[in-house]
């Protein structure tokens, strides 16, 4: 019982760090991206605050699946865990497919991002930080076995991956205009992988 309250207070503690982090860089990359008249900023900035929805859900799963068996669920509730990251799994997919969108709108129409100082350093900032947060969930999610954590860490993750691509556009934009746009494409590839296996993993453990 013991083991079983820690694993949940990990998973809870994951889940409020992210959700406060992430709020705090919507703001901040929300504000890069106005200031700096960026359009691929601004929706890095959603990006990121979707992230925190993700961990939103992610202690909601995590408080429904920690109910002990009733007479109802003599099992008890443990498989919304799986339910969960299949939830944020779709989420990740809504993402990627919206990337996939815009990327071959901005290659369609010859799109060029137009970027400033203030747009390289947020950016840079946000991978730093994103990916810290993708480590720190993919370690509590080895330590906890809870798939959900893991899976809020590949949409951190995914998030530090445009921002890679948002800072590629911003150096090799004034020598390819179409650099943004395939760069977005090959995150949104890489995002629909990780999709994929965190699906088939929550599948599997729910079909036993």
């Amino acid at each position: 019982m013991e083991k079983t309250s820690n694993r949940n207070l990990l998973g809870y503690r994951q889940g409020i760090v992210s959700v406060v982090i992430n709020t705090l860089l919507f703001s901040v990359k929300l504000w890069a991206g106005i200031v700096s008249s960026s359009v691929a900023i601004m929706a890095d900035a959603w990006h990121t605050l979707s992230d925190s929805l993700s961990s939103i859900v992610l202690i909601a799963g995590i408080k429904i699946s920690s109910k002990k068996a009733d007479r109802k669920h003599p099992f008890g509730y443990g498989r919304w865990e799986q339910i969960t990251a299949i939830f944020i799994g779709f989420m990740l997919s809504f993402v990627a497919y919206e990337f996939i969108k815009s990327s071959i709108d901005k290659i369609q129409h010859h799109k060029s991002a137009n970027y400033g100082l203030i747009a390289i350093i947020i950016t840079i900032i946000s991978i730093i930080v994103k990916e810290g947060l993708a480590q720190y969930a993919f370690y509590l999610g080895k330590k906890t076995k809870i798939l959900a954590i893991k899976a809020d860490g590949w949409h951190h993750r995914s998030d530090a991956l445009s921002s890679v691509a948002v800072l590629a556009g911003i150096f090799l934009n004034k020598f390819f205009w179409w650099i943004d746009g395939v760069m977005g494409l090959i995150v949104s590839v890489m995002l629909l992988y990780a999709v994929f296996t965190i699906i088939k993993e929550a599948f599997n453990n729910l079909l036993g």
